[in-house]
C-alpha cells in the first residue's frame, strides 16, 4: 500500500510503497477515506515534536473498516478514529477518561498512523460514522473540532454565559463554531490577525479584540463590563494564558489547551486568584463518548461545519498538503487528504 512515511528529523515525509498492516488481538483494520493534517504535523516535520522513525503519520482519520477481525464491527462500516485510545484497562479508560491515560496511543506520533492506504487500530478506538457526516468531516472531527469541544463540554460552561477564545486558528476558530451553535454562549474572539478576527466574525463571534497592539485582557473586560465567565487559550503561549486568566471575572474559569514547553509565568497577583476563586486549568484530547457525541451533533445537524475545510489533496500530493499549512498559503483552516 501507499503511505507517508516520515525517517526523521531534517526529512521531508515521502509517499512510499509499505507492506498492508495485519490486525492483531482486538484490532482492526481501516480502509482510509481522509484523514487530516495539522499543526501538530508540522511540529513532527520541523523536529519540534520527537517521534519514533521511520513513521507513518496522521492521527485524524475517518474510512471503513476493511477487516473487522473479532471485534463488534463489520466489513463497510463507515467510522471515524479517535485520534488518541488509551490501554483499556487502567482506572482512567475505565472511568472514560482514556484521553489522561498514562498509556496514552496517538497514531502517527507514537506508533504508524493514517496517512495511508489503510491502518490498524484497537476496536475501542472506532467510533461509528453515520452517513449523514462525510469522510473529511469525520476527519477533522477526531481532532481538531473534537479538542476543543472536551475543553468546552469539561469547563462546565452553559447557554447565556461569557465566554472568551484566545486564538482563532483552526482549534480556536471550531470553539467559537461550537460555543455559539451548541452552548449557545456569548462569544469574544482574541487574536492578532485581522484576517483571523474577520473569520472568526463569519462563524459566529459576537465581539473580537485585536491583540497585536496591546494586551487584551483589559479592552475584554471593558468590553464585558467585569470580565467572562470562561476563556479558552489555544495558543500555546505562557503570556497568552496569563491574559486569558486576566480576563475573567470572580468565579471564572480559564481553560488551556494551546501546549508550550514554556513555564507557565503568571502575572496576576495570588490574592487576586483566591479571592475571586478563580480557576485555571488544562484540557488535553478528547475521550471516544465525546468524541461520539460529537459526532452525533453534527449528523442531526446540531453543530454546522461547512467552511471550514479549504484545502483537499489527494495523498500522492501530501507534501504540497503540508506545505499549505507551513507557509499559510490560501489562508488555511483545515487540510485534508482525500482517498477514493
Amino acid at each position: 500500500m501507499r503511505a507517508v512515511r516520515f525517517h526523521g528529523a531534517g526529512t521531508r515525509p515521502a509517499v512510499e510503497e509499505v507492506p498492508v498492516p495485519s490486525p492483531g488481538p482486538d484490532e482492526v483494520r481501516v480502509r482510509v477515506r481522509a484523514c487530516g493534517i495539522c499543526g501538530s504535523d508540522v511540529h513532527i516535520v520541523h523536529g519540534v515534536t520527537p517521534v519514533p522513525a521511520p513513521l507513518t503519520l496522521g492521527h485524524e482519520p475517518s474510512g471503513v473498516v476493511d477487516d473487522p477481525s473479532s471485534s463488534p464491527f463489520a466489513a463497510g462500516d463507515r467510522v471515524a478514529v479517535a485520534a488518541g485510545y488509551g490501554c483499556g484497562e487502567c482506572a482512567l479508560c475505565k472511568a472514560d477518561r482514556e484521553n489522561l491515560c498514562p498509556r496514552l496511543h496517538i497514531p502517527g506520533i507514537t506508533r504508524d498512523g493514517a496517512q495511508a492506504q489503510y491502518v490498524v487500530v484497537p476496536a475501542r478506538a472506532l467510533a461509528p460514522l453515520p452517513d449523514t457526516v462525510d469522510f473529511a468531516t469525520g476527519a477533522i472531527l477526531t481532532d481538531a473540532v473534537a479538542t476543543p469541544f472536551h475543553a468546552i463540554r469539561s469547563s462546565g460552561i452553559r447557554a447565556g454565559d461569557t465566554a472568551v477564545v484566545y486564538g482563532t486558528g483552526g482549534l480556536g476558530l471550531h470553539a467559537v463554531t461550537i460555543l455559539k451553535q451548541v452552548v449557545g454562549a456569548h462569544v469574544v474572539a482574541v487574536d492578532v490577525l485581522p484576517a483571523a478576527l474577520e473569520r472568526a466574525s463569519r462563524f459566529g463571534a459576537d465581539a473580537v479584540v485585536d491583540a497585536s497592539a496591546a494586551k487584551p485582557a483589559r479592552e475584554v473586560r471593558s468590553l464585558l463590563g467585569d470580565g467572562a465567565d470562561f476563556t479558552y487559550e489555544f495558543v500555546g503561549a505562557a503570556a497568552v494564558a496569563d491574559q486569558a486568566l486576566k480576563s475573567l471575572r470572580r468565579g471564572g474559569v480559564c481553560t488551556v489547551v494551546g501546549v508550550t514547553p514554556e513555564p507557565l509565568h503568571l502575572g496576576l497577583p495570588q490574592a487576586l486568584l483566591v479571592a475571586g476563586e478563580l480557576t485555571l486549568r488544562g484540557s488535553f484530547g478528547c475521550s471516544r463518548a465525546g468524541l461520539t457525541e460529537l459526532i452525533g451533533l453534527v449528523g442531526d445537524g446540531t453543530l454546522d461545519l461547512s467552511g471550514t475545510i479549504t484545502h483537499r489533496y489527494p495523498l500522492a500530493e501530501f507534501d504540497a498538503a503540508l506545505r499549505t499549512l507551513e507557509t499559510k498559503e490560501g489562508d488555511p483552516i483545515r487540510v485534508v487528504v482525500e482517498q477514493g
